[in-house]
C-alpha cells in the first residue's frame, strides 16, 4: 500500500530532489539547459600580451576580452539585440592577429580577444 502524503511534503521533497540533482549536475536535464561547451582557447601570438581589463584607459572604456562580461548596468545597449554581433572583430579599430587576437587602434597595450568589446566600439564599413 502506498503512503500518503500532503501537498507540504511533497513539495519539500521535490525541493530535496532537486537540490541532490543540481549539486551532481544534474540540473541541465531537469530543466532543459543544454551543458555549457567548453569554450576553444587559441592561444596568444608570440610575443604578445593581452590588455589587462584593469588598464585604466580599458576601464573608461568598458572593455572585457568577453563581450558577455560587459556591464549592461553602465552600458543599457549592449543588451539590445543589434548589438549582439559588436564584438573586436566586427571593429573598425580591430586589426586581426590569428582566429582569437588581434591589434586595437585605441587599447594599444597589448593584444585583444576577437571575442571583446568596449564602448569605443564602430562597425567596419
Amino acid at each position: 500500500m502506498m503512503e500518503q502524503f500532503s501537498r507540504k511534503q511533497f513539495v519539500k521533497r521535490l525541493v530535496v530532489l532537486f537540490t541532490t540533482l543540481s549539486l551532481f549536475g544534474g540540473e541541465s536535464e531537469i530543466i532543459g539547459k543544454e551543458p555549457k561547451k567548453e569554450e576553444k582557447l587559441i592561444p596568444i601570438p608570440d610575443g604578445e600580451k593581452p590588455v589587462s581589463e584593469n588598464d585604466p584607459t580599458a576601464q573608461a572604456l568598458g572593455f572585457h576580452h568577453n563581450a558577455k562580461d560587459t556591464d549592461f548596468i553602465l552600458f543599457p545597449e549592449r543588451k539590445l539585440p543589434q548589438s549582439k554581433n559588436q564584438v573586436c572583430l566586427q571593429c573598425a579599430q580591430f586589426t586581426k592577429l590569428n582566429d582569437g587576437w588581434g591589434k586595437c587602434t585605441i587599447l594599444t597595450s597589448g593584444v585583444v580577444s576577437n571575442m571583446g568589446w568596449c564602448s569605443a566600439w564602430s562597425k567596419k564599413s
